[in-house]
């Protein structure tokens, strides 16, 4: 009969929802009791860089007096303790959660430079994401690096955002991102030498010729014409003379 297949039906949802109620009162209940008895730290990309160790987290959580095990996690305030570690400068982001057998995990992951400046105004790196951050004293992680007449007018130590009065880091920054993304310029270009911010020089990892690219401007159409000369030029099975600055602007 219809109507049985609705008493049943009516009567298993009771049991459930009933059942619902108390597991998650229980829930609630063990967590309001349940305090930190482990902490796990983890450099998810320690592979790439080691600007930062478990080790040191776990230190600079001490020094700032977070309370971790022993307190309950009901009194722990995670997110203000995600805040304390990305106020670090290589770190991006932190991912901080506490699992029902009571265990805080910390995960971590570091910036990723794509450029490393050195300049008589400061050193720094440039992330993926165009965060300026100072060299560290533990890791180089290696990368291009820009030398020579840097122009940048902020002070030594700065890190953050590349500030928008500075159109030469900003093209820096995107000449940087186009190193990291194309295989073949990556494994061409180890340095960049700046006579001043109209007159820059590409020195490339394998030869002694230096390439005079004038301004970060239109770089893309003369890395082209860059790549083009060199796939006329040079053969393996053709001896040629490379001159020692090549300018790019003169190529036809």
């Amino acid at each position: 009969m219809p109507w049985k297949n609705i008493i049943v039906t009516a009567f298993i949802s009771a049991l459930l929802i009933a059942y619902l109620v108390v597991s998650t009162g229980f829930v609630e209940m063990r967590q309001h009791d349940l305090a930190c008895n482990a902490v796990d730290i983890r450099v998810c990309d320690s592979l790439t860089n080691s600007f930062i160790r478990p080790a040191d987290i776990a230190a600079i959580i001490e020094q700032d007096g977070v309370k971790t095990i022993g307190d309950k996690i009901i009194q722990m305030n995670i997110y203000q303790l995600e805040q304390r570690l990305n106020k670090r400068s290589v770190i991006k982001n932190t991912e901080a959660y506490v699992s029902i057998d009571g265990v805080l995990h910390i995960r971590v992951y570091q910036r990723r430079p794509i450029m490393r400046v050195q300049s008589p105004g400061g050193s720094f790196y440039i992330d993926d994401s165009g965060y300026i951050f100072p060299l560290s004293g533990v890791h180089t992680s290696y990368v291009p690096v820009m030398t020579g007449n840097v122009p940048i007018s902020f002070a030594g130590g700065y890190r953050g955002e590349i500030p928008a009065n500075e159109k030469f880091l900003q093209q820096t920054y995107d000449f940087a991102l186009f190193l990291d993304d194309d295989k073949f310029w990556q494994s061409q270009v180890t340095q960049l030498y700046v006579k001043n911010a109209t007159n820059v020089e590409i020195i490339p990892r394998v030869g002694e010729q230096r390439i005079c690219l004038g301004t970060l401007d239109n770089y893309n159409y003369k890395l082209r014409k860059l790549q083009a000369f060199f796939a006329r030029h040079v053969r393996p099975v053709k001896k040629v003379i490379i001159p020692s600055l090549i300018c790019v602007m003169e190529i036809k």
